[in-house]
Order: structure tokens, then sequence, then C-alpha cells
């Protein structure tokens, strides 16, 4: 009976004239259904891109650039040649007395083998003393160590007169070439090459965040060159130290881009995913309202069920005309980033929130829902 006289109470509510309905102030509003969504918290920073393999190639030795065998630009193996050295005089003719050298040692050695043959069949037949084999062996033994000086001497003569070509190390693309045909070659490089296996970013980022970086976070660069598209990436190294000097925290983020959209040198911003939420309700920030207590949402309800209910209890002669109205919940936040923030309670998957119109809206006030 009491259940039913609250609902007569609610009744004679609804059943006002035309002229009372008119007097209640209704709040147009927009509102936004509530689905599963994710958040992400990131930690940003400027960059300039290098390649993740980067060499400045110089001459082993001084001498004149006799040819440059690659242009800017060209990809190549390792191994691959890409400048000739004029070897001069000097190194040529090291080369033939090393080669020299080796043959006269070669013959000696030779020669202290067979007598040393001879030498052990005498003593074998008794004409020989010990004494005089050790000799002689002595003597093949200093033979031997004089032909191994001269191979590891004609094998250092060959290396220097091999480092007339400049070869690549790695493979990848030649960036800048400085060497021109008819110059010296001194302290300068002669090229750069950089890797084909993708790019790096080193950032430097505040102390705050050495606890939430770790080596495999998802994280993209965002390049104005490229009409600020965003290159995924992952984090490879972080420090687990604080830089004295800088007083940040370094790491470094590994981009693959197989489409090979990045270049060493272009500058960008890296964003570093250290956290992230699924299948959680996220709401902007500026949809909360702020109360003493904490932050509330206002959502649209109405009173189909109440409706349904009357229905069920034999009211049939009830019009079931439905009317939104307003309500206040009190909502805990989680995660915060970019401007949203996830409700961790106080709001439900399928519930309608007022996103503009809330701070005009009462408990329980009608309200008007417009595109």
């Amino acid at each position: 009976m009491k259940k039913i006289a609250v609902i007569l109470s609610i009744l004679i509510t609804m059943a006002c004239g035309p002229g009372e309905e008119e007097t209640e102030r209704i709040v147009r509003v927009r509102v936004q259904q509530m689905e599963p969504s994710t958040i992400s918290s990131e930690v940003y920073a400027n960059t300039r891109l290098e390649g993740s393999q980067e060499a400045l190639i110089f001459a082993s030795i001084p001498g004149t650039v006799e040819e440059v065998l690659v242009a800017e630009g060209d990809a190549i193996d390792a191994g691959s040649r890409l400048v000739k050295m004029d070897t001069d005089q000097q190194v040529n003719a090291g080369t033939s007395a090393a080669l020299a050298s080796v043959s006269a040692a070669r013959a000696n050695a030779e020669n202290a083998r067979s007598n040393y043959a001879r030498m052990q069949t005498l003593y074998d037949a008794g004409a020989l003393s010990a004494q005089e084999l050790d000799g002689i062996g002595v003597a093949l033994e200093a033979a031997e160590a004089q032909l191994n000086q001269a191979y590891a001497g004609y094998t250092q003569a060959r290396t220097t007169r091999d480092n007339a070509w400049i070869v690549a190390p790695f493979s990848g693309r030649v960036g800048r070439v400085w060497a021109r045909a008819g110059n010296m070659s001194g302290s300068n490089p002669l090229l750069s090459i950089t890797g084909s296996d993708g790019v790096v970013a080193r950032v430097l980022l505040p102390e705050s965040d050495i606890f939430s970086l770790e080596v495999g976070q998802p994280a993209y660069v965002t390049v104005s060159a490229i009409n600020q598209q965003s290159i995924p990436g992952v984090v490879t190294a972080v420090s687990p130290t604080v830089d004295p000097v800088s007083g940040q925290v370094s790491a470094e983020v590994h981009f693959d881009d197989p489409e090979n959209l990045l270049r060493p040198g272009l500058s960008g911003r890296v964003s570093i995913v250290t956290e992230s939420i699924t299948e959680t309700i996220v709401l902007p920030i500026s949809v909360l309202r702020r109360t003493r207590n904490g932050y509330q949402v206002a959502v649209v309800v109405n009173n189909r069920a109440f409706l349904e209910e009357m229905a069920r209890l034999g009211f049939s002669f009830i019009p079931l005309k439905q009317k939104n109205r307003s309500e206040l919940r009190e909502v805990t936040t989680g995660l915060i980033s970019q401007g949203d923030v996830q409700i961790t309670s106080g709001v439900e998957i399928g519930d309608m929130i007022i996103v503009l119109g809330q701070n005009s809206v009462i408990q329980d006030g009608s309200v008007e829902v417009v595109n």
C-alpha cells in the first residue's frame, strides 16, 4: 500500500495541467552515451632523429683521393667499395720489400730443414753426437721464426696497401660525401653512411618519469616534415639514473619505419606511452562539475522505468508519456591524460552524460536533448 501511495503521489504531480508544465524550466543539453574506451598516460620530448647505425668514414693512411665510387643517397652493402685512394710509391715499395723478405726466409728455412734431416740420419748411424744435432735443431728453429716474422711483415704491408680501397662497414645508404678526386685525405671524413634498419631518437625526460619508463613501452614520433604523420616505435633503452648535469633521464626509442618515411636529422616530437587502460569509461575533464567533495556529472534519465512499473501494476489508463530529467551523480576519477579523465565509479556503460549545458541543470530538473 505504501508503494501504491508513492506512485499515486507521483501521478498527481505528473497530472498537472498545461499551464503548470509551462512554468517548469527546461534546459536544453547535449549528451554523449558512454561506451568502453581507452585512456593512456604519455610523456613527451622533442628530438632530432638519428640513424640506428651511423659512421663517418676516414682514410686509414694519408693519401690522395683517386676516385669516388658512390653518390649521396646510394644504397650500399657491407664491404662495398666507396672510395679509391692513390697509394704512394713508399707503400708499394714496402710491399715489395716484405715479399722479398718472405722469399729469402722461406729459402733459408727449407735449407735448414734439409740440413737437419741429413744430420738426423748421421745421428741415427752413430756418426753425429746428440750435442751437434741439438745445435742444428736450434738453427732450424731460428730459420722457422724468421720465416714467420717475414710472413707477418708481408701481411701488414698488404693490409696497408689494401687500405687504398675504402669499404662500407655495414649495409645502408650514403649520407654526405666530402671526398673529391684529387684532394688529399687528412683529419676530415671522406663520407658518412647510415644503416638501413630504421632510425632512433635519443631523448631526455624529466626525472619525475624515471619510475614510469620501461624498455618495451610503445611510442611514436610526430614529424612536421611529413605532414605531422605519426610513426610507431618502441623504447629500447632507459637510463637507470638521473643525469647529474642535465637533471633528466635519458631514453632511446627505435622506429623500424618499413615505409622509409623517416630520415636521420629530421626533428620531431616523441611520445612514450607509460600506461594504458582499456575497456573503461573516459570523459573530457571539462564535462565534470566541481564539488566540495570532489566531482560529479550530470546524467539524463527518463520516467520510462516508472511508467513500465505502473503498467505492470495495472494502471493501464496512464498515458505513457516519457520525460527527460537530469540527475547529478558523484563520481570518482582515475587516470588523467591530455584533457581526458577515467571515471572509475558513478557512471556505467550506456549512461547518457550531459556534455554541454551540464552546469545549468539541477537535480531532477527537466531537460531537452538537442543535437
